[in-house]
């Protein structure tokens, strides 16, 4: 049976994919718990950021090919129906959350999970820690679960490419070297920044800011400069609506200092 686990500390809401005998793999059931934690948590006001991460060895061997089951199934409208009905929620829930939400890869990372792990708004990795993606090279398909929106925004067309024609390995440190992740740290150090890193997100004020950034970083790429400058111009007229902005610059202003908030 698929497993997930919750822990809630200080407005951090830490979610372990806890199935190591299966190295994490991503079952139907499990993505499906997986993103209605997601956005359950994502509405709980105890909760101030999202931090996803695996039990044991793995931090997801990728799709569980168990669900897909015998040669006689359909397979072609299996997987299709899988993805429309699990996958496709689960990414859109990981982007659309409200709060911020940190990927810990404390191991392999594979497969599907690869885009699950950089779908996130901030990726931290143990140093012993890699990233594969062998769906062409073990099984003839594409990559998925976002891994080719992520990795060509990330790593460039190139190496996107390369990571996923070849379906060589791409160590933590390396992955970290091309911008595919945020950090990588070495393993006794590993929980410890996991848990700085999620602390500070849980600092942010819960404004909109993190859905508005996050939107305008997808488009970024590829948006003219007028429309780009257009949508922030919105996004900030939106934000300041609200108090959040406003109160802060005020107490900015009645502190009386010249020195630049950091």
């Amino acid at each position: 049976m698929a497993m997930l686990d919750i822990d809630l500390d200080d407005g951090v809401a830490t979610i372990t994919l806890d199935s190591p005998d299966r190295l994490n793999a991503l079952s139907w059931e499990l993505m499906d718990r997986l993103r209605e934690a997601i956005e359950s948590l994502g509405h709980d006001p105890a909760v101030r950021v999202l931090v996803v991460t695996g039990r044991g060895h793995a931090f997801s061997a990728g799709l569980d090919l168990a669900d897909l089951g015998s040669q006689e199934m359909d397979l072609a409208r299996e997987v299709a129906d899988g993805m429309a009905r699990s996958v496709d929620p689960l990414c859109t829930a990981i982007l659309e959350s409200p709060l911020p939400v940190v990927a810990a890869v404390n191991g392999p990372c594979v497969g599907g999970a690869v885009g699950l792990a950089l779908l996130a708004d901030v990726t931290v990795a143990a140093r012993s820690a890699y990233f594969l993606v062998p769906q062409m090279t073990s099984l003839g398909i594409v990559p998925d679960m976002g891994a080719t929106w992520a990795l060509v925004r990330h790593a460039g067309r190139a190496r996107a490419m390369g990571m996923s024609l070849l379906g060589d390995r791409i160590t933590a440190e390396q992955a970290h070297d091309w911008g595919l992740i945020w950090s990588c740290v070495d393993d006794d150090r590993f929980a410890e920044e996991t848990r700085a890193i999620a602390r500070r997100l849980s600092g942010l004020e819960p404004t909109g800011g993190v859905v508005a950034t996050r939107r305008l970083f997808a488009t970024g790429h590829a948006a003219p400069p007028a429309a780009q400058l257009a949508d922030e111009r919105a996004y900030q007229r939106d934000l300041f609506l609200g108090p959040g902005p406003a109160d802060r610059i005020n107490a900015f202003l009645s502190r009386g200092s010249t020195s630049r908030p950091r």
